[in-house]
């Protein structure tokens, strides 16, 4: 994809200048959770940062593959992926579960190392999971509250990881729980597929109200994170399967310099500079689409972008529009995103 028109999102800046003023507020009522704001701000300051598209919409949920999931490994050992998530229908409960809208997204993801220990213990799931994985925090912004707002928790998904049919009678309490509710949603169905991810929380003090809220039961408080944390791991697993695509590169828009100076003289957080992920020069040969075809298709269509296994290795074909008549050509769907700045 070309990347002289697009313009960072900026979320990680602001979220940090929410997250600080919270900070604030939490060091004498809840001073375990305001430690680890102050570890995810730094986090957040040092992460390498992407752009992604709207509600990450690379691959479609549903066509989900092993390919994929073996794909899924951060490029870099603490990563945040931005996406604007407006949606036309919205859900405000799944289940026993209310869901706040978020029309803003970061996927906040860190490797298991003693670096990024954020809770003592918290890299006890290497004991089960000794391959390592990714740490996947949800921190999103949403019209009801107009701040940023860092989840309760998120998910671990090892990086030893098999996609399978989802079998509710075997599943955990928690997991059961939460695959209930997206099936009343009609957001899964009993027949979906799924992958090993472990639940866990950051924020001591507001874990323990949550747990009381919950009469003291657990699985529907670890259910609750599942839930929260769901579209964000789909994010991930959607992003790191293109980035690792042979054909696939990033390219980095720097920070603007005279922005930053003003923001540094106003006190702000300044902004970063982002990756964007564009197709080798290879598409041409991996991604053509022909207009004919050896059988009827009865109107034009977007193909989705899907992973190509080749014979030493995985590529990236992009989206496409097929089907087009002759004399229109081709027409290719790129995730160029134009907010404005706001400074």
């Amino acid at each position: 994809m070309k990347n002289d028109h697009i313009q960072p999102l900026n979320y990680c800046a602001h979220a940090i200048e929410d997250m600080r003023e919270l900070e604030a507020v939490l060091r004498s009522a809840a001073p375990e959770s305001a430690r680890v704001f102050r570890r995810l701000i730094d986090m957040l300051q040092h992460s390498i940062k992407f752009i992604l598209p709207n509600c990450c919409d690379l691959i479609d949920p549903n066509e989900l593959r092993q390919a994929h999931l073996d794909l899924t490994r951060l490029p870099f050992p603490c990563v945040a992926f931005e996406a604007p998530w407006e949606k036309e229908d919205s859900i405000e409960r799944l289940g026993d579960f209310q869901q706040t809208p978020a029309t803003k997204r970061i996927s906040l993801c860190w490797e298991a190392c003693p670096e990024y220990e954020l809770l003592p213990g918290l890299n006890g799931i290497l004991d089960a999971f000794p391959e390592g994985g990714v740490f996947i925090l949800p921190i999103y912004w949403g019209p009801e509250y107009r701040q940023w707002t860092v989840a309760l928790g998120g998910s671990f998904v090892p990086y030893e990881n098999t996609i399978q049919d989802v079998k509710l009678e075997e599943s955990l309490p928690a997991s059961r729980i939460a695959h209930m509710a997206t099936i009343e949603a009609g957001l899964a169905s009993s027949k979906a597929k799924q992958f090993r991810s472990e639940p866990f929380y950051l924020l001591p003090e507001f874990y323990e109200k949550i747990l009381a809220a919950y009469g003291g039961d657990r699985e529907k408080a670890y259910a609750q994170i599942i839930l929260d944390s769901r579209d964000e791991v789909q994010m991930v697993v959607q992003a790191c399967s293109v980035i690792n695509c042979a054909n696939v590169t990033t390219a980095e828009i720097s920070a603007p310099a005279v922005l930053n100076k003003k923001r540094q003289a106003k006190g702000k957080q300044p902004f970063f500079s982002y990756k964007v992920l564009q197709l080798s020069d290879e598409r041409r040969e991996v991604g053509k689409i022909g207009v004919g075809g050896s059988h009827a298709s009865p109107r034009m269509h977007l193909r989705r972008g899907h992973l190509r296994r080749l014979e030493s290795k995985v590529v990236w074909v992009r989206p496409t529009m097929v089907n087009i008549g002759a004399n229109t050509g081709v027409v290719v769907k790129d995730y160029a995103l134009q907010p404005k700045l706001d400074v």
